[in-house]
């Protein structure tokens, strides 16, 4: 009896090795075919570049401006004449309450700053800033505008640290132009896939992965490389840039 079942275990265990050998040739199989194919998937990545030339449609102009005095009152009352000054001139532009906004106003104390070494003249105590902030889709006159801030220091307003202060401009109608470019850059890849195809003596196959690219608004005479920045806002005349990357399957 022991050795019958002693008989029995080793076929088990024949058989059970006959079958971990099979699958494990089987997987073997089916991993070196799938590596084949994969070393025999051919693709080119190309870039599809589109630019369009656009016009800003909005524009934010932050006039700031300040006061001192040896109290509070008398450098708020100067700049309350300085923000009658400066909204007039607002009006005289043709821009209309709506567009208008007054901004908080900020007071100092300049013999209460702990880190100063010795106080200012008496006079200029205290300094009180304020400003004006401008929201207009007329960027031709907000331009203007800016071009004759000079006459608000020539009444009188000491306009703000950060002068001369530069309107910036914004294009925001992005998403109306969006599907046409993204076409038109689409287009422009596959041209040159099927120009590296033919270079090739392959044919152009579906696509296998497309990455849409980000729109870049740069200044006009930007080279786009970097991204938007502050010059690239202070132009009216705007660049709309979009490069798409898509890979094509290439068939012999």
């Amino acid at each position: 009896m022991p050795q019958e079942n002693s008989g029995v275990a080793l076929r088990a265990a024949l058989v059970m090795g006959a079958l971990i050998g099979l699958g494990a040739a089987a997987g073997g199989y089916f991993i070196g075919n799938g590596f084949y194919r994969a070393r025999s998937e051919r693709y080119v990545t190309v870039k599809g570049l589109v630019e369009r030339d656009v016009r800003a449609d909005l524009a934010l102009w932050t006039i700031s401006y300040s006061a001192a005095g040896p109290d509070l009152n008398t450098a708020s009352a100067k700049l309350a004449q300085d923000g009658r000054i400066v909204m007039d001139f607002a009006r005289a532009h043709g821009f209309t309450a709506d567009e208008i906004e007054l901004q908080p106003t900020v007071v100092s104390d300049t013999w209460a700053n702990p880190y100063q070494t010795s106080h200012p003249a008496a006079g200029q105590r205290f300094i009180v800033k304020g400003g004006v902030r401008i929201r207009s889709a007329k960027v031709d006159a907000v331009r203007k505008a800016s071009e004759d801030s000079g006459a608000l220091v020539n009444a009188g307003v000491a306009l703000g640290e950060n002068y001369p202060q530069a309107p910036q401009f914004f294009f925001t109608h992005l998403n109306d132009i969006r599907p046409t470019m993204l076409a038109q850059a689409t287009l422009s890849a596959r041209r040159v896939a099927e120009q590296f195809a033919k270079d090739s003596h392959s044919r152009l196959g579906p696509i296998r992965r497309a990455n849409q690219g980000v729109f870049q608004i740069t200044g006009r005479d930007s080279s786009g490389e970097s991204g938007a920045g502050a010059g690239d806002q202070g132009s009216i005349e705007k660049k709309v840039r979009l490069v798409t990357t898509v890979d094509y399957y290439l068939i012999d």
